[in-house]
């Protein structure tokens, strides 16, 4: 499946992450290679199990992540790194 290219999905993420990506930059571990996990917090509905799909859209989504510098200007009035490359 196709997104369309147009459209920068980057910022349609937990705002952890990027705190924790920008942590991880100032304690000057940028090259260090870390993890995480997409999940879900229960089970719908009380049931008993949960069915998941979508895993080519997360890689998809992974492997087009960049920042634009409107992005960008908005991390950094969040006091995010000004020194971190954001961009691909």
């Amino acid at each position: 499946m196709q997104t369309n290219p147009n459209i920068n999905l980057t910022m349609l993420c937990d705002f952890y992450e990027l705190t924790m990506a920008n942590g991880y930059f100032r304690s000057g571990m940028q090259d260090k290679i870390t993890y995480f996990d997409l999940f879900f917090r229960k089970v719908p509905d009380e049931g008993g199990f949960a069915i998941a799909a979508g895993l080519e859209q997360a890689i998809e989504y992974i492997q087009n992540l960049h920042f634009g510098e409107d992005d960008i200007a908005y991390l950094r009035s969040r006091h995010f790194s000004a020194r971190i490359s954001w961009t691909i």
